[in-house]
């Protein structure tokens, strides 16, 4: 069985870019905005959360520091997506939990390398 991965972001192609990327090696599952990535991510509880941190309805610091304290989901890796790449971003990105942060725009090599790092 595949891992399981949420992509939680808001601008459609990108979305559906990342999608295609991962898709042969994890089933992929997408959310829109901020309040339905963490309704997905407590039904499916996913493997991976791809999270962009511009996100309508809940922004990408707050959903992830939510979903570190959710018992259900607190076990599941997370990486920050977004076009913030001063140190700063990156250092919040760490304070709330996530595991990763990976500065738009980046290739497709690279997405990928870093899920399957974060999933072994």
């Amino acid at each position: 069985m595949k891992p399981t991965v949420l992509i939680i972001e808001d601008e459609q192609h990108i979305a559906s870019a990342e999608k295609l990327i991962l898709e042969d090696y994890f089933a992929v599952h997408i959310a829109k905005d901020g309040h339905e990535g963490l309704e997905k991510a407590k039904k499916i509880k996913p493997d991976l959360v791809i999270l962009d941190l511009m996100l309508p309805k809940r922004g990408g610091y707050d959903l992830c520091f939510t979903m570190r304290q959710h018992p259900d989901l607190k076990s599941s890796k997370i990486l920050m997506v977004t076009a913030k790449a001063q140190q700063i971003d990156k250092d919040k990105g760490a304070m709330v939990g996530a595991d990763d942060y990976l500065t738009k725009p980046f290739d497709a090599d690279e997405l990928l390398r870093r899920a399957q790092s974060l999933l072994k």
